[in-house]
């Protein structure tokens, strides 16, 4: 990553941040001033992310007596996933940073999904922020206490549970397909292991199986997708010694606020004129062997 050149507000503890992802079906957006949650709204309207994600972003800084020209920073969720809903929270971000001179924070969606989804497995007893499907309604505004999903994850291990957790992100890419990479939370704190990628499931279900077998996580949480992928990993599950759990956590904006702030913290701040989504292809050699199958 590189320093933003457009005059960017620097890091402040207490700044306020905006935080977007479109990369999914859900369209999810917050407010958030340091380690605080001041507002959250996600809405499942996949074909629709164009439509709301402003609205959103208004009536988020609305509730709170925000204006734009309070913010300090933006951060967007930079995909993988839907190619054009990932595009959009990206512009929508690069605008707000480059019209109000804003610290731009690009992170991973599979890396906040796969920070939430442990998060829901962990702390089952944190409440569920409310999904709308209905497309028509006003956005409701929803808040759930601080972000800190990271902090409380690795005081687990501080407080005699010194336990490595493979986490795995899916975002469906239909076909046999899905967005995936692997993060890990340990003593060591957290990481990603493999790089965000599309991927046939089996075969990447295979590969997990076998680096499993040798560095012996003793839990994986597969997340996100893992419905619609559950066949895949049959064999896996079957396989692993250690522990399996399945969730299709949707996730939300809070993780992408969280690692944004992280980010921001050590100065990754991103060029309001390079940050791009990340379009993720499948490996040459995965494409041909997609393409012989179609055939």
């Amino acid at each position: 990553m590189t320093t933003n050149s457009s005059g960017a507000k620097p890091y402040d503890e207490e700044g306020l941040m905006l935080s977007v992802d479109t990369s999914t079906v859900s369209m999810t957006a917050a407010l958030s001033r340091g380690g605080r949650l001041l507002g959250e709204i996600t809405l499942s309207a996949e074909r629709n992310h164009s439509l709301y994600v402003v609205p959103a972003l208004q009536r988020l800084m609305e509730a709170e007596g925000v204006k734009p020209a309070d913010l300090s920073a933006f951060t967007a969720g930079v995909g993988p996933g839907s190619y054009t809903g990932t595009r959009i929270g990206v512009t929508v971000a690069k605008t707000f940073a480059w019209t109000h001179g804003l610290a731009l924070l690009g992170v991973s969606t599979l890396e906040a999904m796969a920070l939430g989804g442990l998060e829901e497995v962990l702390d089952p007893a944190r409440p569920a922020v409310p999904e709308s499907t209905d497309q028509t309604a006003e956005l409701n505004i929803v808040t759930d206490g601080d972000l800190g999903a990271l902090d409380r994850i690795v005081r687990r291990n501080e407080g005699g549970e010194p336990l490595t957790r493979w986490v795995v992100p899916l975002i469906d890419a239909r076909r046999g397909q899905a967005f995936s990479g692997l993060y890990e939370a340990s003593a060591a704190g957290w990481r990603c292991l493999i790089p965000d990628g599309i991927r046939l499931t089996a075969a990447w279900a295979e590969e997990l199986l076998a680096l499993a077998g040798h560095h012996k996580p003793h839990q994986v949480v597969c997340t996100g997708d893992a419905h619609q992928h559950a066949q895949s990993f049959l064999a896996f599950r079957e396989g692993f010694e250690g522990g399996w759990t399945e969730t299709n956590f949707a996730f939300k904006a809070r993780h992408v606020a969280e690692l944004g702030r992280i980010r921001w913290q050590r100065g990754d701040t991103e060029d309001v004129y390079g940050l791009v989504p990340n379009y993720t292809q499948l490996a040459e050699a995965e494409a041909n062997l997609l393409a012989a199958k179609r055939t």
